[in-house]
Parts: structure tokens; sequence; C-alpha cells
């Protein structure tokens, strides 16, 4: 569970990083400016969903960093998740799922990009929670990272039904997408004590969910009925209260939104290094602007230094 404010040190300081697929390219660019400008140490908790957490796991393990090497860094987000190198509707062909979980975590965050999860257990670190689905219970679990479950806690978090094979084992337990039975944990957060709170969506403020399609849903779960159901008929309802939540937030709660003007080019799987790019643009300037005042002109001056640092073997 999210662990309850307590004691004057905690100062119920919390950032909600939502996914939503390959609009997750958003967060990325987001929480790269936020590294720099608003590092993880402001915070007292940090709670990743789905796509969303896996940029929080750089943010949360990433000190204050030159602006050079968080350019650098991006580069997982604007180049090595496009064309087939994530999504490919060969893999199936090659004995992989439609999206490759095991380039993405195991070889980008393992290796190539590799995330320093040791930082997750020292002491100072700020806590970082995860969103997984229990498919079991049909109860969204919010699991702390640690440098020995971070990996597959990610797996789990992102096992999107249909790209993935769907469900992650854990500790003895069968999980699925955090987004299916929390998509933003606003409401467990504030229950928790938590009264400023920031949150980067992947969707406009103004944006309200739609119920996913009986067919679409039973597909996703052919032999989970109950969880297929609540994936047609309570997802969306949870979502739009979400959202009602953070655009009126109940009295004595502080929310700042970092959210895209309008929707991001980026969807749930896009593969084109445009959009992609365009995506990550898009939550960089959103977070300069909330935490500086100032726009990013990626269109200008950044956008030919982010050229200098894409790498040559990809």
């Amino acid at each position: 569970m999210i662990p309850i404010r307590s004691g004057k040190k905690n100062k119920g300081r919390a950032l909600i990083v939502e996914g939503g697929g390959m609009r997750g390219a958003f967060t990325g660019g987001a929480l790269a400016a936020m590294t720099v400008h608003h590092p993880s140490r402001n915070f007292d908790l940090v709670v990743g969903v789905s796509s969303g957490s896996c940029a929080a796991a750089y943010y949360v393990t990433e000190s204050s960093q030159s602006m050079v090497l968080m350019l650098a860094n991006l580069n997982m987000w604007r180049y090595e998740l496009t064309g087939s190198r994530l999504i490919s509707f060969f893999n199936p062909l090659r004995g992989k799922t439609f999206l490759n979980q095991e380039y993405l975590v195991d070889h980008l965050f393992g290796n190539k990009y590799r995330l320093h999860r040791e930082k997750l257990d020292e002491p100072g670190n700020v806590p970082f929670y995860i969103v997984v689905s229990n498919i079991e219970t049909l109860k969204p679990e919010y699991i702390k990272a640690s440098s020995s479950n971070i990996f597959t806690l990610l797996k789990a978090s992102t096992s999107m039904p249909i790209a993935t094979k769907g469900k992650r084992n854990l500790d003895g337990k069968t999980y699925t997408d955090g987004g299916v039975l929390d998509p933003l944990p606003v409401q467990a957060v504030i229950d928790a004590g938590y009264t400023d709170i920031t949150v980067v969506l992947t969707n406009p403020r103004s944006y309200r969910s739609k119920a996913i399609g009986k067919l679409l849903s039973k597909l996703s779960y052919p032999f989970h009925g109950r969880l297929a159901k609540m994936l047609n008929s309570v997802h969306h309802v949870m979502h739009i209260n979400a959202y009602e939540i953070i655009n009126r937030p109940p009295r004595g709660v502080k929310i700042r939104i970092i959210d895209p003007d309008s929707a991001s080019p980026a969807r749930m799987i896009t593969r084109s290094e445009k959009k992609l790019n365009a995506t990550v643009d898009m939550g960089f300037e959103a977070a300069m602007k909330a935490f500086t005042g100032k726009m990013a002109r990626t269109s200008g001056l950044f956008r030919r230094i982010f050229r200098i640092f894409r790498p040559q073997n990809v």
C-alpha cells in the first residue's frame, strides 16, 4: 500500500506519473526537464503507472545532473523505441510478444541506458511505488520498487493486454498493467495523507476517457471474465473520476498539473520517430514552463542540441 504520511519529516509532497503506452514519451520529456529543474528530492513520494513508471524509474534514480547528460539520456525515448525495435507485428513469428518487454527492460534499462537501480535502496532516496493490477483479487496494488524487484515490477506494470502476454508473476502473485484497475491513483495518494501533489499526465487535463468495448475487453483478458468486465465497465469511470479530482481538488489539497495542451502526436502504440520526438518535446516544454516559467523552444536551438546527442547505432 501507499505509505501513510506521518511525522514532521514527511511534508506530504507527492508526484504521480500517468501511463498511456507510447504517450509515455511525454512523461519522458517532462521528467527529464524536472531532473534538472525540480529533482526527485523535492518529493516525499513518487508513484508511477504503466509506461509512466518507466520514466519515473529514471527520475528517482538520477541526481540533479547536467543538461548535457539529461539530453543524452532522452535518446531512449527519441530513437530506441521507434520503428520495429520495441513494437513489431512480426515479433510473434520470432517467439516474442508484439511489444518486446525484454528489449525495453532488460536491454535498454539494464544495459544500454543503465538504470542505477541500486539507488532505490539508499535510505535518503525518495520512496518509489509502482501500480500493478492483481488479476486474482481484482484490486490495484502499490508496490515499493527496490534494486531486486524493479525490472520484474516494470514488466508487470507494463503488461499491456494483447501487446504482451498481459500478465507477469511477482512474489507468487499474478499481475497485469497497473492502469487497468487504477489508471491515475490520485485518490489513493490523497487517502494516504499527501496534500501537495504534482501529476504528470499523458492527456490534456480536459480529456475524458471513453468505455473500452466489450469485444476488445474480452480479447484483452479471455481467461479472466471478471477482469474483462471491469475493463469494459469500470476502467473509464475510474479514469474520469481521477481527472475530476485533479481539476477540482478537495479542500486542503493542492494539485499541480503538467499535461499536453493538446492531444500528443503519439498514441498507444505509435512507432513513428517524428511523432515520438514531437511528444517528447511537448513534455519537456510543459515541465520547463511549469518549473521555470520559460519555454524550452525546442523548435530552434534545443532541437539542434538534441540532434548532436543522437546515438550513431540506432
